[in-house]
């Protein structure tokens, strides 16, 4: 991409109050401007996940609360000619999680049964809906993850996530290792919880990703590249 313009974009981010330790999320749409990103996918931890929602409240109200992030920091970043995208990330079991994009904040509401719900049934239920869904962090190791390996079901998501800015680097060259030898299509992100630690990672694409179709059809074409760690 040298010489063209490029816009760069964050992948894996938390927000507060709805993830744990996420700072507010018109803080980090500023300091990811300052970083020279042009938008970012909203990617809270859900229902199974380090969620500090309420989690028993009726169904309805539960999502509410979970996009309340999201939409409040929408109006701001039109304000600010930012692109920010719904996304989310989910806990499966033993501590891996999984990272889903091209829905809408509305597709939840629809879907109780998410409460319970696989990787196997994430990827039924996304796919159905144009959505893409990848392992985050694979091989992260830490405490509360008893087997740091690729989830058995990989064969039913589109990728992986091969560079976490809060990975350990070894754990990162072992995704991409995966990657190669398996032909899986890759992202990367910051897992950003505070302002300091989002705009670490994320891909850098040739043109503005202004809406879900888009950011599919960028990631499912594999223009991209990965950012890592420049701060």
């Amino acid at each position: 991409m040298k010489g063209e313009k490029i816009y760069k974009y964050e992948m894996h981010i938390h927000t507060s109050p709805c993830s744990g330790g996420g700072a507010p999320i018109r803080d980090h749409i500023d300091a990811l401007i300052e970083k020279g990103y042009q938008g970012m996918v909203v990617t809270n931890h859900f229902y199974q996940g380090d969620n500090r929602i309420n989690k028993n409240l009726p169904w309805n109200e539960f999502v509410d609360a979970y996009r309340r992030d999201y939409l409040y920091g929408l109006e701001y970043a039109r304000k600010r000619d930012f692109d920010l995208l719904f996304g989310l990330e989910e806990h499966v079991g033993n501590g891996q999680e999984i990272l889903i994009y091209g829905i809408t904040p509305f597709f939840i509401e629809s879907h109780p049964e998410l409460k319970t719900a696989s990787a196997e049934k994430y990827a039924e239920l996304v796919h159905a809906r144009g959505g893409l869904i990848y392992q985050a962090h694979p091989y992260r190791a830490w405490d509360y993850i008893t087997r740091p390996f690729p989830l058995d079901c990989l064969d039913k998501l589109d990728g992986i996530e091969v560079y976490n800015a809060a990975n350990l680097p070894e754990w990162n060259e072992k995704a991409q290792k995966l990657a190669n030898e398996k032909g899986l299509a890759t992202i990367g992100g910051s897992d950003g919880h505070s302002t300091n630690s989002c705009g670490r990672s994320g891909i850098a694409v040739k043109k503005r990703i202004k809406s879900n179709d888009i950011l599919v059809e960028i990631l499912k074409s594999g223009d991209y590249t990965i950012i890592k760690d420049e701060n």
